[in-house]
């Protein structure tokens, strides 16, 4: 009787062990961050390096921020190492790469990286399950991108100008800098005719439509793919609804979470944008926007997302169209 019991036992045991301790990671994320903030780099880097054993991370961001602190320390070697994974596991660009930090060791390893690229891109592409839908998948988030940006190519404003005015608008708003908020504004949400805006906006419903009709698709075909994110967070608006999309999209996700393939904060996002719209704000503080302090831990903790500190909560609540999504 005991030899019979044996097997599934461990097969059980197997399973367990295998799962993805998404608790512990983000718990690692946030407190490396935090670290970084108060410029405690080495800190900052161990806790980096131990949430990549976990799986990979979570955004480019992250591996480029474990880079700098790195670089800080002046520990070349794990400073190029970073920058080597956030192309093999991420398959960052030169340009993202170069233009994340100005230090004079980031930039030395990241041109010894990049001379690399293409191989270390490679490698990024030999690692997918299904090169098949990730291509797929790719060739609609080009799309979906390229539906949103017809505003700025009618304005004349570049991705670069983007970026560079998305950090100088956090910035004006900490130093309550209104003369600099009002440019970088202009540049982030330019005044758009509204016949253009209309016509935009007809092409980006139109494009999601198209988009997630596909998506649906391959979906079924090769099953959920995590690149396919920024599709689906385009019917956010939706969210909640009973419809085509959320019917099928909703039952799978919730069982790839149940079976741990999927993150247990997957839906933290959509749920957030919904409470902002609804409440005015959010429920998990996972989405910038304002939060319960009375609830929003307890809340985080059900789905694996570390607790926030006081201070955290009071800048959420103080600032909330600014920040981070952690």
């Amino acid at each position: 009787m005991k030899t019979i019991f044996l097997i599934p036992i461990l097969f059980l045991s197997t399973i367990l062990n295998t799962q993805i301790d998404y608790e512990k990671q983000n718990t690692l994320l946030l407190s490396a961050y935090r670290a970084k903030a108060t410029k405690d780099y080495d800190t900052a880097l161990k806790l980096y390096d131990e949430a990549l054993e976990i799986k990979q991370l979570n955004s480019i961001s992250e591996y480029l921020f474990a880079a700098i602190c790195a670089a800080e320390i002046e520990r070349n070697t794990s400073c190029e190492n970073w920058i080597k994974a956030a192309i093999t596991d991420e398959n960052v660009t030169s340009k993202t790469i170069l233009s994340f930090s100005k230090n004079e060791i980031y930039q030395e390893s990241a041109q010894k990286v990049l001379a690399n690229h293409e191989a270390l891109s490679n490698m990024f592409f030999s690692k997918k399950k299904n090169i098949a839908a990730y291509l797929e998948i790719q060739k609609l988030v080009i799309r979906d991108k390229l539906a949103r940006k017809l505003n700025d190519y009618y304005s004349g404003i570049s991705q670069k100008d983007q970026e560079e005015a998305f950090d100088g608008y956090l910035a004006a708003q900490k130093e309550n800098d209104t003369i600099a908020l009002i440019k970088y504004k202009n540049i982030l949400w330019p005044k758009i005719s509204e016949e253009h805006d209309a016509y935009e906006d007809a092409i980006i419903r139109y494009t999601d439509s198209l988009n997630i009709t596909k998506l649906i698709n391959i979906t079924k075909t090769h099953g959920w793919q995590e690149e396919a994110h920024i599709l689906l967070w385009h019917q956010r608006g939706t969210y909640g609804d009973t419809n085509w999309v959320w019917n099928y999209f909703k039952p799978l996700i919730d069982t790839e979470i149940k079976a741990g393939t999927v993150a247990p904060f997957f839906w933290a996002m959509f749920e957030d944008f919904k409470s902002i719209i609804e409440n005015g704000e959010t429920i998990y503080g996972y989405h910038p926007g304002k939060v319960n302090n009375g609830t929003v831990n307890a809340k985080r903790k059900s789905i694996g997302l570390p607790e926030l500190t006081m201070a955290e909560i009071e800048e959420r609540n103080n600032n909330p169209y600014g920040g981070r999504m952690y």
